[in-house]
């Protein structure tokens, strides 16, 4: 049981903060249809981050890069 608990917690806190993970249209504030590192970085997605999710080494995150960002982080 005591095993139990924090591996529920740790699940609500994680569950919690993917609900508040802004969508790609909010995080793309120039509305280019990509986001940049700094509209990134402006919303806590880190540098290393950032540059592993940038699967084509574009120096931009297309939709599915930054969905598959969002689902890795789960």
């Amino acid at each position: 049981m005591k095993k139990l608990i924090p591996a529920v917690l740790l699940t609500l806190i994680a569950t919690a903060a993917m609900a508040m993970a802004p969508s790609f249209a909010e995080v793309d504030t120039n509305k280019d249809g990509a986001i940049s590192a700094s509209e990134a970085e402006a919303v806590g997605i880190s540098q290393e981050l950032f540059s592993k999710a940038d699967a084509d080494h574009s120096g931009t995150l297309n939709m599915d890069e930054f969905k598959n960002l969002t689902v890795q982080d789960k």
